[in-house]
């Protein structure tokens, strides 16, 4: 087979499909020396990828994600390579490509959720950005010979919600990089836990959130939250600024909680396995995820999660995660403290979510993805 995957996502840029993509691209290198790939990458991210293996090729597709560029770029790059099959890793398919693909939906959280909350954008501007996203999804999950979703939840709601037969759709599972893993074996050491907690004006007690603050990661509720969690205890958000992550600090300050907030931003993984086992639990809000990876991360370095009740959270966490309803604040607030001040509950969820972890691997991931590859072309 001549495979060709877009992993113009590569890279802390593409955030978590930037992971997902790296994962399964360093996974195929190990399992596969048989098949031919095409690496298709951006200008910016051609350097991050440098293939081991000979069956594994760079090409040059320099156009930024959800542009006019790439579906004017795309389609005859593509056919250029006379590829029996394509791998598109989000819903950001070119439309005028006409060849084989499969694709990989993480969500359906821009179709949950929008509307004027959920954009900093002028609304006309907002609308015609989310009606190419329409037509993009539905486009991608329609041509698709196959599509690969993270969870069973996501499938569920692709199925029902995008008339999506469930026979077309295969779950692979996502998982913890072996740098986490490793790093839950170690101690981090005073030295190096000083050095971490000075880089980011971090002070103990805190509590870690990781990610963006869109609407749906229901940050409104977990500031009110912290209301009433006891004052000692910051709440330290690790994610790169944004027009949300200034709103949610706004908020903050609007709720006397300013002192308590501490905007950590961009953080290296190296440095947020530090913080994940320093922190007094990983705490995860969302009414909605595809997955929910860095609670995983937490738990493999030995933070104990303290999350929604959530189908794809119970699905993914199982009995490894404390749950709390996420429409209220009192109970997200009564979660967090029941896990800070019982020793025994929190030594529990650490165990369990060490256990959990193993459950997922990223090679066992690129082996199912593989198997897709080959059914789909001797169709």
């Amino acid at each position: 087979m001549k495979i060709g995957i877009d992993a113009r996502f590569l890279g802390p840029e593409g955030a978590g499909i930037g992971r997902y993509v790296e994962n399964l691209l360093l996974n195929l290198e190990k399992i596969d020396q048989k098949n031919e790939y095409r690496i298709f990458l951006k200008k910016s991210n051609f350097p991050l990828f440098n293939p081991k293996e000979p069956n594994f090729k760079k090409v040059l597709a320099d156009a930024r994600w959800y542009g006019v560029k790439e579906q004017i770029l795309l389609p005859p790059l593509l056919v250029r390579e006379k590829l029996d099959l394509v791998h598109f890793p989000h819903f950001n398919i070119p439309l005028l490509y006409p060849g084989r693909f499969v694709v990989t939906v993480h969500d359906t959280i821009k179709s949950e959720f929008w509307g004027k909350s959920s954009t900093t954008k002028v609304l006309p501007v907002y609308l015609a950005k989310h009606v190419a996203y329409e037509i993009a999804i539905r486009q991608a999950v329609s041509r698709a010979k196959k599509i690969f979703t993270p969870s069973g939840f996501v499938k569920n709601k692709l199925a029902k919600d995008f008339k999506v037969k469930k026979e077309k759709i295969v779950v692979t599972h996502e998982a913890v990089d072996q740098s986490f893993i490793k790093a839950g074996r170690q101690d981090v050491g005073e030295g190096r836990s000083n050095q971490v907690l000075a880089t980011y004006g971090v002070k103990k007690p805190f509590i870690l959130y990781v990610g963006n603050a869109f609407p749906y990661k229901n940050l409104d509720n977990l500031l009110l939250a912290m209301k009433e969690v006891d004052p000692k205890i910051k709440l330290v958000y690790v994610s790169s600024r944004n027009a949300f992550a200034e709103r949610f600090f706004r908020k903050g300050q609007q709720l006397g909680l300013s002192e308590r907030i501490i905007m950590a931003g961009y953080v290296p993984d190296e440095d947020l396995m530090a913080l994940y086992k320093l922190a007094e639990c990983y705490i995860f809000p969302s009414f909605s995820e595809g997955f929910g990876l860095p609670a995983l991360e937490a738990m493999a370095v030995g933070c104990p999660v303290v999350c929604s009740n959530i189908p794809v959270f119970k699905e993914v966490y199982e009995e490894a995660a404390l749950y709390f309803n996420p429409k209220s604040p009192k109970d997200i607030s009564d979660k967090i403290s029941l896990v800070i001040q019982n020793q025994d509950l929190k030594n529990q969820k650490i165990g369990e979510g060490f256990e959990q972890v193993n459950k997922y691997s990223w090679k066992k991931m690129a082996e199912e993805t593989l198997d897709v590859y080959r059914k789909v072309v001797i169709q």
